[in-house]
């Protein structure tokens, strides 16, 4: 049975798209299954996660995240993320890579610890994930746009 504590873990590990197996590690006491479980207690697809990490990705390389410190905290490969925000995001790195030139020289990169980060601490801003529900088309624009916005 899962504690208070650990669910509130578990839903701040979801809200920042880590797998479920990265949640596990991150949660002391819990193990993958559990996890697995509780988001299928919720009713959260791994497509919602999924698309939550890739656009949390994308915002944060945008804010000037290096690409290793990010594959650092999803633990994945530097080049899962450049092939996947390209499949998936056609994010071209050539242009964030000028972007993230741009902030250093304005002294604007954040500074990234090991456990799972809030998004209010990575200074980001996300509808959260509604168990069951799909994002509307206008949903999906509005954060488009903030995140165009923020970037």
């Amino acid at each position: 049975m899962l504690r208070t504590e650990q669910k509130a873990a578990i839903r701040q590990g979801f809200e920042m798209g880590f797998s479920d197996t990265r949640i596990a590690r991150s949660v002391e006491g819990i193990n993958h299954m559990q996890v697995f479980n509780y988001r299928h207690k919720l009713k959260i697809p791994t497509s919602d996660i999924v698309n939550r990490r890739y656009d949390i990705w994308t915002q944060l390389i945008y804010k000037g995240v290096s690409i290793g410190q990010i594959a650092r905290m999803y633990d994945v490969t530097e080049k899962s993320i450049k092939v996947l925000l390209w499949k998936n995001r056609d994010i071209s790195l050539v242009e964030a890579k000028a972007q993230v030139l741009k902030l250093r020289e304005e002294n604007q990169l954040l500074e990234l610890g090991d456990g799972i980060p809030s998004l209010g601490q990575l200074g980001l801003q996300f509808t959260p994930i509604s168990p069951g529900e799909k994002p509307t088309e206008e949903a999906l624009g509005d954060q488009e746009t903030e995140g165009q916005k923020a970037g």
